[in-house]
């Protein structure tokens, strides 16, 4: 949209100085005889036009307050109006959430028979195990194997013996970059007991076993080499070393076992259809080819079962209209190990062939509502062959795609135009004579009316008195549908001195055009980008002026 501004100068006098200056500029071909004090007794009344302000409507500009959705433009310049919404959204946190957990500690003492030896040797080291319970977090899974995104492992060493020595952690079933876990915690006596020790270790990068030796899920054994070292003082059999730990931070890079089959049924949402919200009004409208795409991606490596339970369009002035056709269950494709990693995508179009989309859209609804239920596993039983990696994410994604084919009915469209009339009124202007050349591409019959507001959008006066102007549809070919060539009108509207006075506050015109497709909103057509209205305002003073 061009605008243009004139000056104060510009309105009302600079055509006026330019005649002036004109007539002064002359060829000097008057008699001697020219009587000039006459002239001072003769009115001269020009009429002075200026062009005041230039529209330009295409589609963009007709949908402009719909920000919830997107024109695209096919190669033939054909419009449709796509609406995008998430309307689930599975991510790898919903499935596998891994707690911070504390083993049961663990505690140790040395039989007769090992004091006796140490107390002869003055060192000993002595093996122990341990199995570790993991606690996999909300559903349980049974997980085979698991890599550690992040995590630590505390270890905490409280001694009776008045001895020093180490204690060595093996996990064997923990490895990174095929290097077993192994870490070894000094000790030191110092005269008193107990004797405390503690390490901290990042798990980050090591991949879990934690089948036990493949006989279970969820559990892995750690190892323990204690040994002491020293004389003199006594052991007693009630000496003992405890060992506790503590897993935390624990983050999965990968998982890989038997998720188990867990529901999940979110709240009812919705997708809005702006078009219908922000400019219908009491208009109506329909359209020939709606249509509903849902695409379905997912890279869980577990099969998932999902159903559309609620899927309706809504409108709050009618109620709910049930969209029909969805398949139940949706097509969720999942990758299998040769796919880690994999985004897999499935879909299905709901459209006149299959459901009943269109009179759900003809009824203009506000916005569309569903509620999707899934269950992982849906088959049941165990299995060992699922796996969640971090990034693994089950989505639905809906598209609604409204091609601009269809009929409207009292369809209300709009502008504004910033414009402003100078503060003041010369003595010298009679009345103003505003032409409007109107030029309109699209193929539908428009009422126009125009209308002078102040800067808080109260209306001043409107132009078209007492009726609104009607602005014929472009020519239509009756072959391929389309416009052909525009059609033009010209009005002209007379304003007083006293309407000029009173439209002196002005700052904004407003152009508000209803439009209705041919034969009276019953003839489907196509609506194209390069369709556009114009519209041309120009402002003729008539000034009564003595020289």
């Amino acid at each position: 949209m061009k605008t243009f501004k004139m000056s104060k100068l510009t309105k009302w006098t600079a055509p006026f100085i330019f005649a002036y200056v004109l007539i002064l500029t002359m060829p000097s071909c008057i008699k001697d005889n020219f009587a000039l004090d006459k002239l001072t007794k003769t009115e001269w009344n020009p009429n002075i036009a200026v062009p005041l302000v230039f529209s330009s409507l295409t589609i963009n500009d007709l949908l402009k307050k719909d920000n919830g959705g997107l024109i695209t433009v096919g190669s033939d310049n054909f419009c449709t109006l796509i609406y995008k919404g998430n309307l689930f959204s599975l991510k790898a946190s919903d499935l596998i959430t891994i707690p911070n957990q504390q083993p049961p500690p663990f505690s140790q003492g040395l039989t007769p028979g090992q004091i006796s030896s140490f107390s002869f040797a003055g060192t000993i080291t002595l093996p122990y195990s341990q199995t570790v319970t993991f606690d996999s977090g909300l559903n349980g899974p049974k997980i085979d194997s698991i890599i550690f995104k992040t995590g630590d492992l505390g270890i905490a060493l409280s001694s009776d013996f008045k001895f020093s020595g180490q204690i060595k952690i093996i996990i064997p079933a923990a490895k990174k970059n095929g290097v077993v876990f192994s870490q070894t915690i000094p000790f030191t006596y110092t005269s008193t007991v107990p004797v405390l020790s503690n390490g901290s270790y990042d798990l980050s990068g090591y991949k879990f076993d934690m089948t036990n030796g493949g006989t279970s899920f969820n559990e892995f054994p750690v190892n323990l080499e204690v040994t002491l070292s020293g004389t003199g003082a006594p052991v007693l059999a009630s000496d003992q070393f405890t060992l506790t730990q503590t897993l935390t931070n624990m983050k999965f890079d990968k998982v890989f076992g038997d998720i188990g089959q867990m529901s999940l049924s979110p709240n009812a949402d919705t997708v809005d259809l702006s078009i219908f919200r922000n400019l219908l009004g009491t208009a109506s409208f329909t359209l020939a080819d709606p249509r509903v795409k849902v695409i379905l991606s997912n890279s869980y490596g577990v099969p998932i079962n999902a159903s559309l339970t609620q899927f309706d369009g809504y409108n709050p002035g009618s109620g709910s209209f049930p969209i029909t056709g969805s398949p139940s269950p949706l097509p969720i494709p999942y990758p299998n190990f040769s796919q880690l990693g994999q985004i897999l995508t499935d879909s299905f179009k709901l459209d006149n062939s299959n459901s009943n989309i269109a009179s759900v859209i003809n009824n203009t609804p506000k916005s569309l509502i569903y509620k999707i239920t899934s269950q992982t596993n849906p088959a049941g039983g165990i299995t060992h062959s699922n796996f969640v990696i971090d990034t693994s994410r089950f989505k639905a994604d809906m598209e609604v795609e409204l091609p601009l084919w269809g009929t409207a009915m009292n369809f209300i469209l709009q502008d504004t135009i910033p414009f402003e009339f100078s503060s003041t009124i010369p003595e010298e202007v009679d009345y103003a004579l505003v032409r409007t050349f109107n030029s309109n591409g699209f193929p539908f019959d428009v009422d126009l009316q125009i209308y002078f507001v102040d800067s808080l959008y109260t209306k001043l006066d409107s132009l078209v008195i007492p009726n609104q102007l009607v602005l014929r549809s472009g020519m239509v070919s009756p072959i391929t549908g389309k416009v052909t060539s525009p059609t033009s009108t010209i009005f002209d509207a007379v304003l007083t001195k006293p309407r000029l006075i009173h439209l002196k506050p002005a700052k904004n015109i407003i152009l508000k055009a209803i439009a209705n497709t041919a034969n009276g909103g019953v003839t489907n057509v196509k609506i194209y980008s390069d369709y556009k209205i114009d519209f041309k305002l120009g402002l003729q003073v008539q000034v009564k002026a003595k020289i």
